[in-house]
């Protein structure tokens, strides 16, 4: 129970440290790390879109090739004209160890197997019917995709959501006293609106219960005079 316990509490704790980074990413609060991450990211997206992924990867690994190779040609002539020994000049990278632990492992494998279980009992209750407002919901949102999918394809939301991920947050921590005094002062118009259609609702009641009492007089004052 201890372990399963302790386990629990790893697997939040990774969450939450990995939501702390990725915050702070789209708040540039780093400005040099979110910047190279929008950066690579924007790259490898926009490339997707005009080559195909097998194409893309392949570039990729020949660019890293050609740095390091020429980075080790390099470092070898400098080393035969200097007459030095420095040695491998990836050698300390080389040490690193790069295995990933079967903890570590285990660890993501557990947090990835929660969502697919949760994501697959979600699934199993919108499609078989559980709570019917639930699955026409879920119809509705599908049906509207249909027509987003006709104008975008999937590369371009993906770009489009990269985009506003790195741009809004930065723009709404500068405007964020803005914002809240607009949405203050909208809320205040609503309330205002609502008073004054309010207001308007209840005259309109009561003259419409003026003129019915007005006009039953006038019938019951006709009635006694033709009597």
């Amino acid at each position: 129970k201890c372990n399963f316990i302790w386990r629990i509490e790893q697997i939040f704790s990774s969450q939450c440290i990995s939501e702390f980074k990725l915050i702070d990413l789209v708040h540039w609060r780093d400005p040099k790390k979110s910047g190279v991450v929008f950066g690579v990211s924007l790259l490898l997206l926009l490339s997707l879109a005009a080559f195909s992924v097998i194409s893309v990867v392949s570039y990729l690994l020949l660019a890293l090739l050609c740095v390091t190779i020429s980075f080790r040609i390099y470092k070898s002539v400098i080393q035969a004209v200097q007459k030095s020994n420095d040695g491998h000049p990836f050698k300390a990278l080389m040490e690193k160890d790069v295995t990933v632990p079967p903890e570590t492992f285990r660890k993501h494998v557990d947090v990835c197997l929660t969502h697919v279980n949760h994501v697959l009992k979600q699934m199993s209750r919108l499609f078989l019917v559980e709570d019917l407002v639930d699955s026409l919901k879920l119809a509705v949102v599908m049906w509207l995709l249909t027509y987003v999918g006709a104008v975008f394809n999937g590369i371009t939301i993906l770009i489009l959501a990269d985009i506003l991920l790195f741009s809004v947050p930065p723009i709404y921590e500068k405007n964020k006293v803005r914002v809240i005094s607009f949405n203050t002062a909208s809320v205040i118009l609503a309330s205002c609106l609502n008073f004054i259609a309010a207001l308007y609702k209840n005259d309109f009641v009561y003259r419409h219960k003026i003129h019915n009492f007005a006009k039953l007089s006038r019938s019951s004052k006709n009635y006694h005079f033709d009597q």
